[in-house]
């Protein structure tokens, strides 16, 4: 086990060395990543936050994995529109999403790679209740996050419960709270008290958490195949 946590947080390094090249959060530049780091990047991330030898403040992916929970329950949340380089690729438009607390009513991340003689597998990552579509936390299944960051080009979900929005607000200008969320003045940012997301889907290009979170049932797999949400709990 030694070993292996060993390995974890010598890739953990190495990523973070090299997000401290790109740009903001979430869609920092990954040009130059060899085939594999992306699921392994990821399986490291989770496995070593489970076992608090990570600092918690990562980017994940050179490439877009999926994102899945039944609920985000968000207490001061922002976002904008940030179009820019992902990860070497054509310019693209992503929203940048950020919560200062935030409550998940399960998590599932699926990663696809395309590996040399044997094609495709996925890693599956859960953790919480099962992501089946119900929308209540088990006692000592939640999974809570504290300044929770997420990248996506496509995210879809129901919004309910939603306090005191602000839309187009300039996006140099948002906060989360007291803490400030800056993007590009001009840019169309929101930003609210209370914003809950049901069946959240959502394309991720990268996650990054700067405070704490827990991961209670984590189970991390890889599997052959291009797995789906079906997947999940299976």
């Amino acid at each position: 086990m030694a070993e292996r946590l060993a390995a974890v947080h010598s890739a953990s390094d190495a990523m973070l060395a090299r997000a401290d090249d790109g740009v903001r959060r979430g869609t920092r530049k990954r040009s130059g990543v060899l085939a594999g780091i992306g699921l392994a990047g990821l399986a490291g991330m989770f496995l070593g936050v489970s076992q608090n030898v990570l600092a918690v403040n990562f980017t994940t992916a050179n490439t877009s994995y999926k994102v899945y929970t039944d609920k985000v329950s968000g207490l001061n949340a922002a976002g904008y529109l940030n179009v820019q380089d992902l990860y070497g690729a054509t310019d693209d438009a992503v929203v940048q999403l950020g919560f200062k607390t935030a409550t998940l009513n399960g998590l599932c991340a699926i990663a696809k790679q395309t590996l040399p003689v044997i094609g495709d597998v996925s890693l599956v990552v859960s953790a919480g209740e099962p992501v089946d579509g119900a929308t209540t936390n088990p006692a000592g299944q939640e999974i809570n996050a504290q300044q929770l960051y997420l990248a996506s080009d496509n995210l879809t979900g129901t919004g309910d419960q939603i306090a005191k929005l602000t839309l187009g607000q300039s996006a140099d200008t948002l906060m989360m709270d007291t803490l400030p969320f800056a993007g590009t003045p001009g840019a169309f940012g929101l930003q609210a008290q209370t914003l809950n997301v049901s069946n959240l889907d959502a394309d991720s290009y990268g996650i990054d958490l700067q405070g704490q979170i827990n991961l209670p049932n984590l189970k991390i797999r890889v599997l052959p195949g291009v797995k789906t949400k079906a997947d999940c709990n299976s």
